[in-house]
């Protein structure tokens, strides 16, 4: 990485306030596990959100492109921002999937670790020695943290506030809430190790409750992405199918003069403002908001965070798209002959 490029990401990074830095992003780095320099991370993001924006904006008059009549610097514009908010979005969703991720890693080794640490206890070993020898390489990012607050613990800072910084690393409310009774434990001299196997059953009823939730709102999923995927898309098809016939039945009376012959009124020789390109474009956007709504519902269904379905909404929206066209063209060729 050239120093230039380094300079440039550590100058834009100076965009964020410094009220913004402390409450917001670097906390949420600390919950990625992110290491990397505060000031290269987030110039690197906002660089790549302004490249995005600056092709977005060059892209109509490399193609000489405009949408629906709207002069070609306003589509310019539109694009650009668009594009810019979009990677802005994504970078944000990667960054939370990171730190729900690295959260759930977490809660479901928890009740095992919390096990062995009560066998350490059993076994004679103090709190501290129990928590450093559980710490073994396959609990991932809770025994990476472990064994940074034991290093702690070994100087200056007390046990207990370095494991109240293990909890402020990891987004977890489960981890929370379990050092924080630790810490309360062990301040009043209860029985951690029986407190500790309290916990850890406690945490695998709450787990095992979850995982039968799941199972019981799969049908409500399915439904959903059934009317997302195949029953919206189908309906705007024979909408956008429906228009095209009584507009070309319009034009061809029009042409050949029936109407105006036979002196005859009927709702064809009204005048349709809506055109089909217009309803096929209207139909593409409500599929896009649709599966954007479908996701968040989604993720209260599965995991009761709005959140947690954003994963799903490409997916969703590629599903509409593609079942769109391939009814708009079935529709085409079907209803080829009849009119």
């Amino acid at each position: 990485m050239s120093k230039l490029y380094e300079r440039i990401c550590k100058s834009l990074s100076g965009l964020i306030s410094h009220k913004t830095r402390i409450n917001i992003i670097e906390p949420e780095l600390e919950y990625a596990g992110i290491k990397e320099d505060y000031a290269l991370w987030v110039g690197q993001r906002i660089l790549l959100i302004f490249t995005a924006g600056i092709i977005g904006t060059l892209l109509p008059f490399a193609i000489n492109y405009s949408i629906l009549g709207i002069p070609q610097i306003a589509t310019s514009l539109g694009i650009g921002l668009g594009l810019a908010i979009i990677s802005a979005i994504i970078l944000y969703v990667s960054l939370y999937y990171k730190i729900e991720g690295r959260a759930s890693l977490v809660e479901n080794v928890l009740p095992d670790f919390l096990m062995l640490v009560a066998s350490n206890i059993n076994a004679g070993m103090t709190p501290f020695s129990a928590f450093r020898n559980a710490a073994r390489k396959e609990f991932g990012p809770l025994s990476v943290e472990i064994k940074i607050a034991t290093a702690k613990a070994l100087g200056t800072q007390s046990f207990s506030t370095a494991l109240t910084d293990v909890s402020k690393k990891i987004k977890s409310k489960s981890l929370e809430e379990t050092v924080a009774f630790f810490n309360q434990s062990l301040r009043s001299g209860g029985h951690l190790a029986n407190l500790l196997e309290s916990s850890a059953n406690s945490l695998r009823q709450t787990q095992e409750m979850k995982k039968e939730l799941l199972s019981n709102t799969k049908m409500y999923v399915i439904f959903v992405v059934f009317v997302v995927v195949i029953a919206s898309p189908l309906l705007l098809s024979v909408s956008v199918q429906f228009l095209k016939m009584i507009t070309k039945i319009q034009a061809e009376s029009a042409a050949s003069g029936i109407g105006a012959a036979t002196g005859q009124v009927s709702f064809l020789s009204a005048e349709i403002a809506i055109t089909p390109e217009f309803m096929v474009l209207a139909a593409y956007s409500l599929l896009l908001i649709n599966s954007l709504l479908s996701s968040l519902f989604i993720g209260v269904l599965v995991k009761g965070k709005a959140t947690s379905g954003i994963n799903r909404f490409p997916l969703l929206l590629a599903g509409s798209f593609i079942f769109m066209l391939i009814a708009l063209s079935f529709l085409d060729r079907f209803f080829a002959g009849f009119v």
